[in-house]
């Protein structure tokens, strides 16, 4: 029976606790992806019958963005939930869609504006500049971790392989 501060069974119970609120942050995230896609769709739906196609398309795909950054966080709590541990490989993926979201939006807003004075047109292309370097960097960032994952499991598999050999050799 393991004991924090002395109280027994103090573990048991806040890992429950901490189980309880991940659930219910899951079923948040599932609530929200919901009504922004129910609130997309809608937005969609306007934009076809009378609206401007490309501020509402850009409107859409923000929202749509929104949506999969909640799934991956969604992805994330599941994870955490089975297997316990952080998980690097979804936040970086989530700063990269949002990155990447923040550069569309701002992009098609830059081409449906028709008058930009010079210092806000050079805070766009900054903060376009910078969106992207941070996509450079969390993609770089990923394949790293992918890298050092698949060459993990590559040495976990040669090691239970040669486990698996000396057991055989020793069996004959």
């Amino acid at each position: 029976m393991s004991k924090i501060s002395g109280i027994p069974g103090a573990s048991q119970v806040l890992e429950f606790s901490e189980k309880i609120i991940y659930l219910v942050i899951a079923i948040t995230l599932v609530v929200m992806s919901v009504i922004s896609l129910i609130s997309s769709t809608k937005a969609l739906a306007n934009v076809v019958v009378h609206g401007d196609v490309i501020l509402g398309l850009t409107s859409v795909l923000n929202d749509i963005l929104f949506v999969i950054i909640l799934m991956e966080l969604l992805g994330t709590v599941i994870t955490h939930l089975s297997e316990g541990g952080f998980q690097l490989r979804p936040f970086l993926i989530i700063g990269i869609i949002s990155s990447v979201r923040r550069v569309l939006v701002l992009g098609a807003q830059l081409s449906t504006t028709r008058r930009l004075s010079t210092v806000a047109f050079d805070h766009a292309l900054i903060e376009l500049g910078v969106d992207a370097t941070i996509v450079v960097i969390l993609t770089v960032s990923l394949f790293i971790i992918q890298k050092i994952r698949s060459q993990s499991t590559k040495k976990e598999n040669e090691t239970l392989y040669g486990e698996l050999e000396t057991k055989m050799g020793s069996q004959h």
